[in-house]
């Protein structure tokens, strides 16, 4: 029995003293495993915790990297609305000044067609069109190549002589006539409008005046160089009341009808040359020139 059992001898104090303490060596074996399988169990906890541990934090690592590339994924969207808000406005207010630009340009026109004085803007007889409102709204329409066509339908138009240069009737006309004076046949090169002395002389285009004196039988006569190739001439004036290199625009007066040069009375001889070529007036005085029924 003695066998079974372990002497222990515990000192006591400094003296010396100690006291025999006999353990079962069942009992030791027994604390012993305990303590092992304490030890094994603790060390299989940590081992839990820190195997746990490590995954929180790698998945709180793989969380935080997830969170970062989504707030530099919204960061990028947040950017590309802001680039998309920017170019929405940003051609917003280009419609916005087209619409603003086309108005102008249409108040331009009707401002140059009421210079004529006889273009009549026609009621129509049907086909494919839109209200004018709606072409300053319509998405669908290009602004921008209409207002570049508008813009050299206005240069055009400018440049071309439309309209009567004076008001009056046509005594004689472009082509073969007899000479009021000698009475010989002759090819008369534009027309004669006659009224009374003093009636005012107008531009039938925008131009440069390239000449404004004596004409010898033509009397006292202006003459326009216009934007686009044309040139037209005034003669028998009574009164010149623009100078050489002078800027006109259509429907400014350049003179005074007269009798001056050769004339049986007064009248405006107004003829139209394109380059080299004269031109019958005509056709240019009368171009839409039908008036609105009703």
């Amino acid at each position: 029995m003695a066998r079974d059992k372990i002497e222990l001898i515990v000192i006591k104090d400094e003296l010396g003293n100690y006291k025999r303490l006999k353990v079962s060596k069942k009992l030791i074996k027994t604390v012993s495993l305990l303590g092992l399988l304490s030890f094994f169990s603790l060390s299989a906890l940590s081992l839990i915790s820190l195997k746990e541990r490590a995954e929180s934090l790698k998945e709180k690592r793989e969380l935080k990297e997830k969170v970062a590339l989504l707030e530099r994924e919204l960061s990028k969207v947040n950017e590309e609305n802001n680039n998309l808000r920017g170019k929405v406005e940003k051609l917003t207010k280009e419609k916005e000044e087209t619409v603003k630009e086309l108005a102008k340009r249409l108040e331009l026109i009707n401002s140059l067609i009421e210079k004529t004085g006889f273009i009549k803007v026609k009621r129509g007889e049907g086909g494919t069109a839109v209200p004018i409102e709606k072409v300053l709204t319509d998405s669908n329409i290009d602004l921008n190549s209409l207002i570049s066509g508008i813009d050299k339908l206005i240069k055009d138009f400018r440049g071309t002589p439309m309209g009567y240069p004076t008001e009056g009737r046509i005594t004689s006309g472009f082509g073969l006539r007899r000479n009021p004076i000698t009475g010989r046949l002759e090819f008369h090169l534009g027309l004669d409008i006659a009224n009374r002395w003093g009636t005012p002389v107008r531009a039938t285009a925008d131009g440069i005046v390239i000449k404004a004196g004596w004409c010898g039988l033509l009397g006292r006569c202006v003459e326009i160089r216009h934007d686009n190739g044309f040139e037209t001439f005034y003669g028998h004036l009574s009164k010149i009341t623009v100078f050489k290199g002078q800027r006109v625009e259509r429907g400014m007066i350049i003179g005074l009808m007269g009798s001056s040069g050769r004339s049986t009375g007064p009248h405006l001889h107004y003829s139209v040359k394109w380059g080299s070529k004269v031109l019958n007036p005509l056709p240019f005085v009368e171009v839409k020139g039908v008036k609105e029924k009703g």
